[in-house]
């Protein structure tokens, strides 16, 4: 079987692999949005958007939702793709989240960036399918996507066909995420191979602790945190409160939190709660302004069997895993805005995290000069982003054409970090006997983390690959 890596290779985003077998049965796993490349409005050529033809595709497995590893199968379905989508339940719904916010973004993006008398001349081609070789979808290329999804349980191993068995094995980091592990007979021989998605951490709120895997012949790890490690631990509660005193009660000021809207939102209000509950949160408001995050959080809810021992004795005991007195959600963009108005002391929860769009620029343009405010980083800001600036230590950004100058303390903090670290990679890879693993596969990470990974790995006896985009192996 041939084995070729077409996304995440040395570098963070756009997990892609094509697994082909003896016969020509062709297997997709994950089938992500490039973020460093990018979207186009307007085709580059006359090919398919994909290196290979979507629809020789017979399969998609897909590890999880966030959009680095799902962004692009709606692109697949609109190329001709007829096949189905395994994946987890969780992931499933919340791949539906996601990818119909992509969509509207692109609907809004194409509105904004074409001229008034093209607009009608483009809706027919999108209504005609026509000039679709670029990046961009739209709802009906969603809908069509998710019609095919078909979930899967954990730890069951499910016959994708004859010869071809896939197993979706817990590994934390997001709700419904997976590792991928394929038992393959051909010739008489079967092996095993595992497709990593991202490891999650240890003692994450609400999510599961990543499962082991079993001895496989080949591994492809992700390896986003190589050569770095955790500084803040997995107090989460205690790193909450200490923040909300100083910024909220010994400050009197506002805390304003940037928090993707899936996953991380959902990780934080869960830790608000618990403190809330042990009357250990001061009575100040918390606002979650972000519809996307609303709308994730109801599906969280829906979904609380998926999570973890503790999180299942509070939703138990709890009507609303994440409702509690001093909790307000923000729908209306009026409300939006009103919550600048006043300076009382509050917690203001908004995406984007990384404050590259969204309602949060609203409310940076308001606290940023403000020097009774706080801005707390709890996620990856990536190199580029106006997130990375600020805890870069500028003393003025731009938000939305506006310059304005930094007055605001700005903190960060890892402990709502869902990947692995150095050393939970390696405990990930560690699972696998080096003389017994054929091959490593080191992907989804920058190169500097990609070596300091290799590095490691190599010293404990693997074989180590750091593979190119367009790469194939022999397996």
């Amino acid at each position: 079987m041939k084995l070729t890596f077409f996304g995440a290779s040395r570098q963070v985003t756009g997990s892609m692999y094509l697994l082909e077998l003896n016969d020509g049965y062709r297997m997709l796993i994950d089938c992500g949005y490039d973020l460093e490349k990018g979207r186009s409005l307007a085709p580059q050529s006359d090919q398919s958007f994909f290196p290979f033809e979507p629809t020789s595709i017979n399969v998609v497995l897909l590890t999880h939702a966030h959009v680095d590893h799902s962004g692009n199968l709606p692109v697949l379905f609109r190329e001709g793709y007829e096949g189905q989508v395994l994946s987890t339940l969780p992931t499933y719904y919340l791949a539906a989240l996601l990818l119909r916010d992509s969509a509207m973004l692109n609907a809004k993006r194409l509105n904004t960036q074409l001229q008034p008398r093209t607009r009608k001349r483009q809706q027919r081609r999108q209504n005609h399918g026509l000039g679709e070789t670029s990046g961009l979808y739209f709802d009906r290329h969603v809908d069509e996507t998710l019609e095919r999804f078909v979930p899967i349980a954990y730890q069951h191993r499910f016959q994708v066909r004859k010869g071809v068995h896939v197993t979706f094995n817990q590994t934390g980091h997001l709700l419904g995420a997976a590792n991928i592990i394929l038992e393959i007979e051909e010739g008489g021989e079967t092996k095993t191979i595992c497709f990593s998605g991202d490891v999650g951490r240890f003692n994450y709120p609400m999510l599961p602790d990543p499962q082991p895997v079993h001895q496989v012949d080949y591994l492809i790890s992700e390896s986003t945190y190589g050569g770095r490690f955790h500084k803040d631990g997995s107090d989460a509660e205690n790193i909450l409160l200490k923040v909300i005193k100083e910024a909220c009660v010994d400050q009197a000021g506002k805390l304003l939190i940037p928090a993707f809207s899936v996953g991380r939102t959902q990780a934080l209000l869960y830790e608000l709660h618990k403190l809330s509950i042990a009357g250990k949160l001061p009575p100040i408001p918390i606002y979650v302004d972000s519809p996307m995050a609303i709308e994730s959080t109801q599906a969280y809810q829906e979904l609380s069997r998926f999570m973890n021992e503790e999180a299942k004795v509070l939703a138990a005991g709890a009507e609303d895993l994440f409702s509690f007195e001093q909790l307000h959600y923000v729908q209306r963009i009026g409300e939006s805005k009103a919550l600048g108005d006043h300076y009382r002391p509050a917690i203001i929860i908004s995406a984007s995290g990384m404050l590259e769009g969204g309602r949060i620029q609203t409310h940076l343009k308001q606290q940023l000069q403000n020097n009774k405010a706080t801005i707390l980083f709890i996620g990856y800001v990536a190199d580029g982003t106006l997130g990375r600036r600020l805890v870069d230590g500028a003393s003025s950004v731009t938000v939305e054409g506006r310059r304005v100058e930094v007055h605001a303390r700005i903190l960060a903090t890892d402990v709502f970090s869902g990947h692995a670290d150095h050393d939970g990679l390696m405990k990930f890879i560690g699972y696998q006997d080096p003389k017994k693993l054929k091959k490593l596969f080191l992907t989804h990470g920058d190169y500097e983390a990609m070596i300091a990974l290799r590095d490691a790995t190599v010293e404990q006896g693997y074989e180590t690959v750091l593979p190119y985009k367009g790469q194939e192996f022999l397996l």
